[in-house]
C-alpha cells in the first residue's frame, strides 16, 4: 500500500555528485574525433599528430647535428691541446734566442692593448721598462728580474707614471711558469706583483728614496688566468704619508676590465740604519727581500 521511500541521494543533485567523486566515470583513451565532439578536443588530437619528415630534412638535421658537434668538440680539444703543448712545452731558457722572441711577441701584443694606447697619449705619463736601470750583473739577484723572469714568468713591466697624481700604472704579463693551479696564477706571484707595484710608488714619496714593507693586505676576487695581461693600478694616499711612512692602495684589472685583486700596504724607512742616498736605478727597487739587498752591498752599518 506504501511504496518504499527512495534514498535521500536520488532527491538531491548533492547524491550525484558523491558518486561521482566515489566512482569516477571511465575515460574514453581514444580521443572522440567525431563531427559532434568537443572542438577543443579535435584541436587537441591534431596538435598531437606529427608530421613524417621528408628525406631531404631527414638529411639536413643530420648535417647540422654533425657540424654542431664538430663545433663544439673541436673548440674543446683545440683549447685543451693549445694548454698543454704550452704546459709541458720544453721551458725556453731565459735569454736565450727563443725566449727574447717570445718576449718581443708579448710586446707587440701589449703595445696593441687600449690601455696602452690610452697611457701612451696622455703626457702626464712617463713610461719605462722595469729594471731597464739595473745592470745584466744586478738583474739576476733580484725576484722578478731573476728568477721570475723569461717568457713563461714575468716577461714584461711596463711602466705608466703619473708624477701629478702620484699614481702608477703597471701593464704586466703574466706566463703560464706562474700558474698553481692549472691555468691560474699562483696567489703568491699576485702578492709579489702588487707588492712591486706598491713600494714603486711608496719609494717615490719618500725623501730617502728606499723603504720597506712594513703591512701587506691582499683581497683576491677574481682569479688571474695565466698567458694574459694585466694592469696594476696604485696610487699614494699623500694626505696619510709622512717622509718615513707612505700609505699605499692599489688594485689589478684584467684585459676585459674586471677587478682581479685589490689591496693596501704601508712602507717605511728603517731607523735603526743609516742609509746611503740611492741613485735612479734603485728607484726600482721595493720589496723587503729586494732592500736587504741592497743594505748589504751599499750600506754601512
Amino acid at each position: 500500500m506504501f511504496r518504499s521511500p527512495k534514498p535521500i541521494a536520488h532527491n538531491f543533485p548533492c547524491g550525484a555528485i558523491a558518486r561521482n567523486v566515489i566512482n569516477p566515470p571511465k575515460r574514453l583513451l581514444i580521443p572522440d574525433t567525431s563531427p559532434y565532439a568537443s572542438p577543443i578536443v579535435r584541436r587537441s588530437f591534431a596538435r598531437a599528430t606529427r608530421v613524417p619528415l621528408t628525406e631531404r630534412q631527414h638529411v639536413l638535421r643530420r648535417r647540422f647535428r654533425s657540424l654542431a658537434y664538430f663545433a663544439i668538440f673541436g673548440s674543446l680539444g683545440y683549447g685543451i691541446g693549445n694548454a698543454l703543448s704550452a704546459f709541458l712545452a720544453d721551458p725556453a731558457a731565459p735569454g736565450s734566442l727563443e725566449d727574447t722572441q717570445r718576449v718581443d711577441h708579448l710586446r707587440r701584443v701589449m703595445d696593441r692593448l687600449e690601455v696602452v694606447k690610452q697611457l701612451r697619449a696622455d703626457p702626464d705619463y712617463v713610461e719605462w721598462e722595469a729594471y731597464d736601470s739595473f745592470s745584466e750583473e744586478e738583474k739576476p739577484h733580484r725576484l722578478t728580474s731573476g728568477p721570475l723572469s723569461g717568457s713563461r714568468n714575468l716577461p714584461v713591466q711596463r711602466i705608466f707614471w703619473n708624477e701629478k697624481k702620484h699614481k702608477a700604472t703597471t701593464v704586466v704579463h703574466m706566463g703560464i711558469g706562474l700558474s698553481s693551479w692549472p691555468s691560474i696564477v699562483h696567489g703568491g706571484a699576485v702578492a709579489t706583483v702588487l707588492d712591486e707595484s706598491f713600494g714603486r710608488v711608496a719609494i717615490r714619496s719618500f725623501p730617502a728614496r728606499t723603504g720597506v714593507t712594513a703591512n701587506l693586505n691582499i683581497d683576491y676576487i677574481r682569479p688571474l688566468k695565466v698567458m694574459g695581461f694585466y694592469i696594476v693600478t696604485v696610487e699614494c694616499d699623500l694626505e696619510k704619508s709622512t717622509e718615513r711612512k707612505a700609505f699605499v692602495k692599489g688594485e689589478i684589472r684584467d684585459s676585459k676590465g674586471r677587478l682581479c685583486a685589490t689591496g693596501n700596504a704601508i712602507f717605511v724607512v728603517p731607523k735603526t740604519v743609516t742609509l746611503r742616498p740611492l741613485d735612479t736605478a734603485l728607484l726600482d727597487m721595493t720589496s723587503g727581500t729586494n732592500f736587504v739587498y741592497q743594505i748589504t752591498r751599499r750600506v754601512d752599518f
